[in-house]
């Protein structure tokens, strides 16, 4: 699954275009590194967290704080850590 669209169903953004810009921004890392690619294709156990920085974090806090809580996909976790998400399994594409 693609990494912009992982942020957007974790509600770490409020639109798929926000997602792709905090990406291309460099504010999100993947398992500790950072990706610039928002068609990144995440992994099953990939850990998605923002930047050390405090405008990163920042970000992001505003986006989950703001966004409403829907029940997240299965495929998704959203610990109680602060802006950390987790890729639990892939999604099966086929509805």
């Amino acid at each position: 699954m693609r990494l912009d669209n992982i942020l957007f169903r974790l509600g770490m953004a409020s639109t798929i275009p926000q997602a792709r810009q905090l990406v291309n921004h460099r504010h999100i890392l993947v398992n500790g590194r950072i990706v610039d690619i928002p068609s990144y294709r995440c992994k099953p156990q990939d850990i998605i967290t923002a930047r050390d920085e405090q405008k990163s974090r920042a970000l992001i806090q505003n986006y989950l704080d703001s966004s409403p809580r829907e029940e997240l996909p299965k495929h998704l976790t959203l610990p109680p850590i602060p802006i950390k998400g987790l890729v639990n399994q892939i999604i099966d594409s086929k509805w």
